[in-house]
């Protein structure tokens, strides 16, 4: 008899624990979060022929306010995941025919944070036009919970400049993720 209600016991138990588990892959929710923009200032540069660090920023994140917003049951020790979808750079004052994007080629945005593995964006162009916003190439199967979730952010643009920068570019980067927030 004691057998037979170990038995049923340990069976009971394990029914439980799949059950919960279960019922916390249930509340998982997925979100999407806009970071803060980042506004940097470009000085002019002349010609290079190899990448240079163009500028760049340190900022405060507050991961936790931003799931906050969107989803108010969850916060940052609620996240399971966060993907980058999106990073975009755009200049909002500076621009000209000859002093824009164009100028430059092997664009690059990298997400620092401190003791963390940083986190690099690409865009390659062979125009030479005046552009205005570009849209980098970014790995969306890499998980930045890690990195974004320290309390400071630096973000860095490199680049190559095939024209001459002549005059102060205002540019704001923005990123959008992909979260993942759960009991």
């Amino acid at each position: 008899m004691k057998k037979k209600l170990l038995g049923l016991l340990m069976l009971a138990s394990a029914v439980v624990a799949t059950s919960c588990n279960k019922i916390k892959e249930a509340t998982d929710q997925n979100i999407t979060l806009t970071g803060a923009d980042v506004t940097f200032t470009i000085t002019p540069k002349a010609v290079t022929t190899q990448s240079i660090e163009l500028t760049s920023q340190t900022t405060a994140a507050d991961l936790d306010a931003l799931i906050k917003k969107q989803s108010p049951s969850f916060g940052l020790k609620n996240l399971k995941s966060l993907k980058i979808k999106t990073l975009t750079a755009e200049i909002i004052a500076g621009s000209e025919p000859n002093n824009s994007f164009g100028n430059l080629s092997e664009i690059s945005a990298l997400i620092e944070a401190t003791g963390k593995t940083p986190f690099t964006a690409t865009y390659t162009s062979t125009s030479t036009a005046q552009t205005n916003k570009i849209n980098f190439t970014v790995n969306n199967s890499v998980d930045l919970k890690d990195l974004v979730s320290s309390s400071s952010l630096k973000y860095t643009l490199k680049s190559k400049v095939n024209t001459a920068l002549n005059k102060d570019l205002t540019v704001k980067v923005a990123a959008t993720y992909d979260a993942v927030v759960g009991l």
